[in-house]
């Protein structure tokens, strides 16, 4: 009798982790199929190509379904709505990867963790992808549950997790929008200022107005800053009119990328700490290196010659141009 008890225990045991593990994943799906029914899942306006990733192998004593659950809330967030009421016709949906590395459970569904944006281009006449944006936002802390499905409500600027998600989606959006058509980025620019501006007062790192001159609130200041119109002018001609160039007239093209290199020197004299030189290098040294490392003498002495006054910390990526 007492085998047959323990062996009916075990199975019983069994049983129950099944049913749980049956359960949780249930749970997951049930959540996704909310969000297909409230209209979060809009797949005819998807906008964002997005991969997603959670790395949580810093933290222990926390269950992996709570960042299995997070990773697939965040895929549906990303890709499964229509963050611009613009119409812009013509352009493919973006490619970009939203990789979070949790470094610390401060407590129960609370998180710190350091988020990586990066977002690449389609090149007119099937040309190599162009890195658009490559950023590290290292202070990022948001709560979470598990199954916790999760929206973006333009009008709650206390939740962090989905805001900051929302701003980066924005800038994403509005450096696409801006390289194909002159300020087409606008709309886009101007959501992530809203979203600044309600999330300065919500206690959350890296929206502090009066806190690193490189952080959100300073990113959504330089996109909307009048008299940086001139960046974001050259961000179209060095996309539009410089590379989509390259494959019908090489040379041409190449010239008009160069061209567009003085406005980044200028705005560097101007402000050095502008956090538009960061994002600029981040994203597009090592395209320039490879684009003018078999162009002539002078040309590549040019190029040197600006980049290296602009990014003098940077100096062994531009050694190729020497």
């Amino acid at each position: 009798m007492c085998i047959f008890a323990r062996r009916s225990h075990c199975y019983m045991v069994a049983i129950k982790r099944q049913w749980n593990s049956g359960m949780r994943m249930m749970l997951r799906y049930i959540c996704l199929g909310l969000m297909c029914t409230t209209g979060h899942l809009s797949l005819s306006a998807q906008e964002l190509n997005a991969t997603v990733k959670v790395n949580s192998a810093a933290i222990q004593g926390t269950s992996r379904e709570v960042f299995l659950s997070l990773e697939e809330s965040l895929r549906t967030l990303i890709n499964g709505r229509r963050w611009c009421d613009d119409d812009h016709q013509g352009i493919e949906r973006i490619n970009c990867s939203f990789t979070l590395v949790i470094t610390e459970a401060v407590s129960a569904g609370s998180f710190r963790g350091e988020l990586y944006v990066q977002s690449r281009r389609f090149v007119h006449n099937n040309g190599p992808l162009s890195p658009m944006l490559h950023l590290r936002d290292r202070a990022f802390d948001f709560d979470y549950s598990e199954y916790q499905p999760l929206t973006f409500d333009p009008n709650d600027r206390k939740e962090s997790l989905s805001t900051t998600i929302a701003f980066y989606a924005y800038l994403i959006l509005g450096l696409e929008y801006d390289s194909r058509t002159p300020l087409g980025g606008t709309a886009c620019f101007r959501q992530m200022q809203q979203i600044a501006a309600g999330m300065q007062s919500s206690g959350h790192r890296g929206w502090d107005q009066y806190g690193s001159e490189r952080n959100r609130s300073a990113i959504a200041a330089a996109f909307n800053d009048g008299s940086l119109v001139n960046y974001r002018q050259m961000w179209y001609d060095y996309h539009t009119r410089g590379l989509d160039q390259l494959t019908e007239n090489a040379d041409e093209g190449r010239e008009k990328v160069q061209l567009s290199l003085p406005v980044v020197a200028s705005l560097f004299d101007e402000r050095p700490s502008s956090v538009l030189i960061l994002l600029f290098g981040d994203a597009k040294l090592g395209e320039l290196v490879s684009l003018f490392s078999n162009a002539g003498v002078q040309e590549k002495r040019e190029v040197y010659t600006v980049l290296r006054k602009v990014y003098p910390a940077r100096s062994k990526e531009l050694e190729k141009l020497r």
